[in-house]
């Protein structure tokens, strides 16, 4: 069992047992006005102000505590080791970013998303320890918050599992303890942040690594990125959080080279299982009853009212480039067909990308060969940032003239008009936010949609 770190206690244990607490300052009301406020502080890496929270809760850790970074998968991968340990009735947290629906999913206990009221009760919590007086006040993020809404809803499970956001050597799931962690594929993103190459946005995420613990590593294929993780798992540690700087055990694995998306993450929560004692007799019947939201999700017409949907998060140039072939094999294969070939719409929607025409290729190749009924261009609403205004999505050498719709509502409506016949499969790919609008749009934002096992 991990000790907990020296601190005042806010009565989290009763918190888990479903006690409000009787002192909270601040209403329900305000602990999310506050939480809403925390936007404003907009993207902040740095480990000082969590750990300073963290601290003052001197909460009780789970026995196992799973810590993922990575530039793709390793929403899959969480979301599968948590869905395996639903099903062997193993007590489990899993944290994970951005939420598609409403912010509750972020933290979802044996599978299905947390309450309001639980949520609440740990906000206030959070809030009371940022704010104590006497001391002095710790202003956290968005991310920073629910983050530690996570870790305050661990007391009394066995295993939380905790997606990174951003990196992982600064980003806040690294300002607490880990047993094992797990990098998943390494590309080139966030170069403004992390690096501008692989190698060093691969040194980033892997000082996730904790002294004396496994560290599973998805092979990637370049020995000067293996070594740059070698490298940084040699000096695992932070001193500044209290740790001793010891070598991190390094286990590199090597998925298929046809595997899928999910086919991957079988392979790598195998590994990180193994590493730490947990059954891995049940990851594959796991992955065929794993419902993840918006990544490669079917809604059929009786779920929509109109036609069968699939919804992908595919948001950066190697996710899209990394699900291109899957995604064209379920056109093909699962679209109705006509003489011409699958009949298909699309539905797309983008967050700002570093390069827009790297990043939509492999979709036009897909239309390119596959051309589509349709295709309807939108904005997400809510993300983070704006997304790409249509006046720039038009701008690219789509197959045929896009319908451009005011928002992903609207583009919903666009196709509800239409023939079955003239839509086909809608294919929504692109912001994840976009996904969670169109799930919205069809009321699919309860618990047991939400739930990454059917409980029906």
């Amino acid at each position: 069992m991990i000790r907990p770190r020296r601190g005042r206690c806010f009565g989290c244990c009763s918190l888990r047992k479903g006690l409000i607490h009787p002192a909270a300052r601040i209403t329900v009301v305000d602990v999310r006005q506050w939480l809403e406020s925390t936007k404003n502080r907009g993207m902040a890496l740095g480990l000082a102000q969590t750990q300073l929270v963290l601290e003052r809760l001197e909460l009780t850790y789970p026995q196992h505590i799973l810590h993922v970074a990575g530039s793709n998968g390793k929403g899959t991968v969480s979301a599968l080791m948590a869905t395996s340990l639903c099903i062997q009735n193993v007590p489990n947290l899993l944290f994970t970013s951005p939420h598609v629906s409403r912010v509750e999913e972020r933290v979802r206990i044996n599978g299905t998303p947390i309450s309001s009221d639980l949520f609440d009760q740990a906000l206030t919590l959070i809030h009371r320890a940022a704010y104590l007086p006497n001391q002095p006040s710790v202003e956290l993020t968005f991310f920073e918050v629910t983050y530690l809404v996570a870790m305050v809803c661990s007391s009394g499970t066995e295993v939380l599992i905790l997606e990174t956001g951003l990196g992982g050597r600064l980003d806040a799931t690294r300002s607490g303890p880990a047993t094992a962690c797990l990098l998943t594929s390494i590309s080139r993103e966030h170069r403004d942040i992390l690096g501008h190459n692989r190698s060093l946005i691969a040194r980033e995420k892997a000082a996730i690594a904790r002294p004396n613990c496994p560290l599973i590593v998805r092979d990637p294929g370049d020995e000067q990125v293996a070594g740059a993780i070698r490298d940084e798992a040699q000096r695992a540690g932070n001193p500044e959080l209290g740790e001793i700087m010891r070598p991190a055990e390094v286990i590199f694995v090597t998925p298929p080279h046809s595997a899928s998306v999910r086919d991957e993450a079988v392979v790598l929560a195998e590994a990180m299982f193994k590493a730490v004692g947990l059954p891995t007799d049940l990851l594959a019947q796991a992955n065929s009853i794993m419902r993840w939201p918006a990544r490669m999700q079917r809604l059929t017409t009786e779920e929509t009212g109109s036609h069968a949907y699939l919804l992908d998060a595919a948001h950066n140039p190697s996710g899209l480039l990394r699900v291109a072939s899957e995604l064209e094999d379920i056109v093909r294969s699962e679209a109705p067909r006509a003489a011409a070939g699958p009949v298909w719409s699309l539905l797309f929607a983008t967050s700002p990308q570093h390069d827009i025409e790297e990043f939509i290729e492999p979709l036009l190749a897909i239309c390119r060969r596959n051309p589509p009924q349709n295709i309807v261009l939108t904005v997400p609403v809510g993300g983070r940032y704006p997304g790409v205004p249509t006046k720039e999505l038009l701008a690219l050498p789509w197959p045929i003239g896009p319908h451009v719709a005011e928002d992903p509502s609207s583009a919903v409506t666009f196709y509800a008009q239409l023939n079955p016949a003239e839509v086909g499969l809608v294919v929504s790919i692109g912001s994840l936010y976009l996904q969670g609008n169109i799930l919205n749009a069809f009321g699919w934002s309860t618990d047991e949609n939400l739930s990454l096992v059917a409980k029906n």
